[in-house]
Order: structure tokens, then sequence, then C-alpha cells
């Protein structure tokens, strides 16, 4: 069998492999030829995974995040009783596997799901990092406490809008979700940074592996917000989201935010609003009173051409 052939048996049956590692979502965002994975494998077991997604462009290989993809990097599993010391050496051990099993690359960029928190191992074979972050509401927050953690304002935006008449209902019409995601990125200027027909793939595959839900508000019966959310066996993740420029003041993006969450905690999952480094977008996650976690972003640049004209690009 091929590591993939392998890795699609593993994805199975390990239920904390995050969704975004999956071989589903990385059929979906990457197409099926375009991705492999490194595998570290002991006693005829796999212990260590890292998906990767592979692409060409003017003559450069880069191994970087897929689209709407928000981590990869390793996974591993641990023996039992290991003692905190032989963790460590086996992380070295598992990682080092991993990168030596890494395709020739120009140019390496990953982010690393929030529970990996030791990146020595690529430290020490070259690589570099930044740390960033995301937010998490805890799956032991009980409901009735949910609406005690949210800021004052996002508590008053959620009660306008039940004021108002806005109503929230579960979707299946991925084409006027991607409308009403497109208008948001319109009204601040900027083209949508994916196609409908990825959004429709991640839709296609999710909804089969039953791993998404998409909740649109109402003003009477026109459509006013929207959002796309994803999930495995441990979190629900918020995805994307739009709204009508016209009704953004109404409170229906912080109503439909407050029925996922809901969704998550009902479910004894956690939340996460996947992050951003944009001042104005972390302040609104952290308003619905979530937990700061940093994750890493590795890279490493084998071109100095491409190191060069990322320098002046920053």
């Amino acid at each position: 069998m091929t590591n993939k052939e392998k890795y699609r048996e593993f994805c199975k049956n390990e239920k904390n492999l995050p969704i975004f590692s999956k071989d589903w979502w990385l059929d979906a965002v990457c197409g099926k030829d375009s991705w492999d994975v490194a595998i570290f494998e002991r006693g005829g077991q796999i212990w260590g995974t890292m998906p990767y997604y592979k692409n060409k462009k003017f003559g450069f290989t880069f191994l970087n995040m897929p689209k709407l993809t928000q981590t990869l990097g390793p996974y591993i599993k641990y023996p039992a009783k290991q003692k905190y010391y032989k963790r460590l050496s086996w992380e070295k051990e598992v990682m080092n596997e991993l990168i030596n099993q890494l395709p020739n690359f120009n140019y390496f960029n990953q982010n690393f799901h929030h529970s990996i928190t030791n990146w020595l191992p690529f430290y020490w074979k070259g690589f570099k990092q930044t740390t960033r972050y995301t937010y998490l509401i805890k799956k032991d927050l009980k409901i009735n406490d949910l609406l005690k953690e949210f800021q004052t304002d996002v508590r008053r935006r959620i009660r306008k809008a039940e004021n108002v008449g806005i109503k929230v209902v579960e979707s299946e019409d991925i084409q006027l979700f991607y409308s009403l995601n497109k208008r948001t990125f319109e009204r601040k200027g900027m083209f949508i940074p994916y196609t409908y027909e990825i959004v429709q793939r991640i839709y296609k595959k999710a909804s089969i592996n039953n791993s998404c839900k998409i909740l649109i508000a109402y003003l009477d019966d026109n459509p006013i917000a929207g959002a796309f959310f994803v999930y495995d066996d441990n979190t629900v993740y918020y995805l994307m989201g739009g709204i009508d420029p016209e009704n953004k003041d109404l409170g229906a993006m912080d109503f439909i935010m407050f029925e996922g969450i809901k969704f998550a905690l009902t479910s004894g999952k956690n939340f996460d609003f996947e992050g951003s480094m944009i001042e104005s977008i972390e302040r609104y996650f952290r308003s619905f009173g979530a937990i700061q976690k940093p994750y890493f972003n590795v890279y490493k640049f084998n071109s100095s051409i491409l190191k060069i004209y990322h320098c002046i690009k920053r």
C-alpha cells in the first residue's frame, strides 16, 4: 500500500484527527492527486502522520496550506504511560521521520494544530516559526452560562436581532450562502479569495461525512446573513461567514454565532473561531468570551529567490 492508501484507512478509525487533516477534506480542497502524506510506522501501527499539499508555480515547488484549511502539520499518537521526557523524545523521533519523508521543496508553510506545543525538531532541521492565535470556547461550558461570558455589546446585539424578528434556520442552499459570503468581501473592496466550486466541493464531502452545518439568518423572508460551520469528533469550526451590508447592524451575525456555539456545546464539542491576526476580527471573536490559544505557523525557504521575494512583499 502507498502512504496515501494507508492514510485513508487510518482516517477511518482515528477519531481525534482534526477535520482539516482528513483524507476527504484534502480531496475537496486540494484535489485527489495534489496531496500526499508522510507516515511514521512502528510495529505495524501508524503513530504519526503529516499530510501536505504540493503545487508548482513558476518552476518552484510549494508545500503550503490549501484554501479554507486552518491547520495541517504533524499528528502524533503516544504509547501508554509515557513519562514527560520520553514524550519529548518520542515527538523528536516521529517528527524527524515525517520531515525526512517530505519531497524536495522550495517553500514549506503549514499551520500546526494548537495541540502541537513542541516544534523544536523542525527548528533543528532549519525551519522557522511564528506564533498565531485562535479562540476557543470549551465544551465543558454550560449552556446556561454561555450568555454570561459574552461581552455586553454581543448580548445587546443578540437581543436586538431577536426583537426585530430575525430567525436563524439551517439551510442546504450553498449558492445562497456563497452570495452572502461574497458580499462581505465586496463591502471591503476585496475579491473573494476562493471559488464557489471549492466551497461546493467542501459542502458535498462534509455533508456525506456528517461534518457541516450552514445557518442562514432571515429578516421576514429576506436572507441577510449566513455562516458555514464544519466539525469533527471534538470541535465545531467557524469556517466562513457573510452578511448583507444593508443589514449589518441588526445583530444577525452575532445571533448566528450564538446558535453555532450552542450547537457545539450541546454536541459535546469545543467551538473554534479559527482565529485571525486582524485586530478588528480578533476583538470580535474575543468578545464571545473565548479563550486565546496559540498555534505555530512553521515555514522554510529552500530558495534564496523566494526568500528575497517574500521579504520584499512583506
